[in-house]
Order: C-alpha cells, then sequence, then structure tokens
C-alpha cells in the first residue's frame, strides 16, 4: 500500500496510529480510535477550555493532521476496492468513509456518555468532542484528498503542502483546481502569510461552528454514541458528494449522490 510519509516530530498523533484509526470500521480499528482520541482529548485539555472554544486548538491540530494523512494513491485505491474506478470507486470512498465517521462518533459518544456528565458540566465544551471534532474533519480531509486521486485529479502537491490544499478543498467544500495555482512560482508565493491566514481563519470557522453543532445535538438528546454516530456520518457524507460533484464538474464525469440515509 503506497501512503505518504512524513516527519513524525509535528505530528499530533503517531502516523501509524492515525493511519489505523482511519482505516475500516472493524471492532480492532475502535480500539485505535479510542487510544487517538484519548491521545487528542489530553492534548485538547493542555491547550485549555479557551483554545478550544475559541477554535484555535482545532485549527492548529487539524493542520497538522492534514500534513500526516496517509493518503493512498490511485492504483492502491482501486486495488483496495474490488478494481473499481472512476464515480464508483469515488462512490464507494465517500460510503466508508461514512461508515468509519459514524464509528469515530460512537466511540467519542461512549467516552463521552460514560461520564454521566451533569447538565452544568457542559457549559464547558468536553475536551473529548473537541477531539472528536478532530479526528473526523482529519477523516474528511483525507476522503477528500482520496476523491482527488479516485477522480485522476490529484493534488499538485507534497508534504505539508498539499496538507494545505487538502485543507483548504475542505474547508471551501470543493476540488483543488490546478488552474487556481500559478505554475512556476515558489511555495511561499502559493501558499504566503497572507493566504496561510485566510485559511486559518476559514478553518476555525467551520470547526467552531461544527463543534457548536455537535454540542447543540448532544446535550438534550444525552444519547452521545448514537448522536454522534449519526451527526459525523451525515457529515462526511455530505462533504465528500460536494467535493465529488465539484471534481466532476471540472472534468464532466457522470457520477451519483451517495444517499446520506443509506
Amino acid at each position: 500500500m503506497k501512503i505518504s510519509r512524513r516527519s513524525r516530530s509535528d505530528a499530533p498523533v503517531d502516523p501509524d496510529a492515525l493511519a489505523a484509526a482511519l482505516g475500516d470500521d472493524s471492532a480492532a480499528s475502535r480500539e485505535r480510535v479510542r487510544a487517538v482520541l484519548r491521545d487528542l482529548t489530553q492534548q485538547a485539555r493542555g491547550a485549555g477550555s479557551k483554545a478550544v472554544v475559541s477554535g484555535r486548538w482545532l485549527t492548529d491540530t487539524t493542520l497538522r493532521l492534514a500534513a500526516h494523512l496517509p493518503i493512498r494513491d490511485r492504483a492502491t485505491l482501486v486495488a483496495h476496492h474490488g478494481g473499481r474506478t472512476g464515480p464508483d470507486l469515488a462512490d464507494a470512498l465517500i460510503r466508508n468513509a461514512g461508515r468509519t465517521s459514524g464509528g469515530v462518533g460512537a466511540v467519542a459518544g461512549a467516552l463521552i456518555g460514560g461520564q454521566e456528565l451533569l447538565p452544568p458540566s457542559w457549559v464547558a465544551v468536553p475536551f473529548e468532542l473537541a477531539a472528536e471534532t478532530a479526528l473526523v474533519v482529519a477523516l474528511e480531509m483525507k476522503l477528500v484528498a482520496e476523491l482527488h486521486e479516485a477522480l485522476d485529479q490529484p493534488v499538485p502537491a507534497t508534504g505539508a503542502q498539499r496538507g494545505l490544499l487538502v485543507a483548504q478543498s475542505w474547508a471551501e467544500k470543493r476540488g483543488v483546481n490546478p488552474q487556481d495555482l500559478v505554475l512556476g512560482v515558489g511555495a511561499a508565493d502559493i501558499f504566503g502569510r497572507q493566504a496561510r491566514t485566510a485559511l486559518t481563519i476559514a478553518l476555525r470557522r467551520r470547526m467552531t461552528h461544527r463543534l457548536g453543532r455537535s454540542m447543540a445535538a448532544l446535550i438534550p438528546l444525552l444519547a452521545g454514541a448514537i448522536a454522534g454516530a449519526v451527526l459525523n456520518r451525515r457529515a462526511t457524507l455530505a462533504i465528500g458528494n460536494t467535493v465529488a460533484a465539484d471534481l466532476r464538474r471540472q472534468h464532466a464525469i457522470p457520477g451519483r449522490v451517495v444517499p446520506i440515509s443509506a
């Protein structure tokens, strides 16, 4: 299996553990998800409530996760999905990511529900929920990158630069269009301070909204595992369908939408 390998020095979690957590929704994978969530939760607690509520911790952590995502190339994806190609492969990726996202939500919801928090405790954002948000967004960014591969439009960059482009694609809910990049100039011109600041603001806005939406659903329901699984799966299918549709429009590739309720 060909996946990108990068320096581990700046990874918020071990890249191998991250790859395992973002794999299939098996019982073994859930144990790995639980381990990564606990690691991220500890980091969120260390950052403090202010950093989590403001979205700063989520943004910084997700950008670092994006640089270490286990992205499979097209040949590996085809081999892993029974020879499927094009839109059929994209559909399979979206469905699988939806199941995995639901699995992450179920694990995180169980961890949160197991604390038997009283309603006043929800005034402060549960750090477990912030950790779940970071991990699910990382999963969705992995899906975005692999959809580009599946539809023969690989992200035109490597390493940290690819991570930034994938993060931008996720934040803007659209595919990376190579025509948007000015060829022949340095990375500093493409990923300069102004562009990174704009991306950081967009990411923080989307992730704080995501965190708030999860809180709003979990507080009245108090059904963490079920609510977390449903919310995550719907959100992941939605971003996958949206990005895949944009990539198909760019190259006029016919396709269909993976049903949210499927």
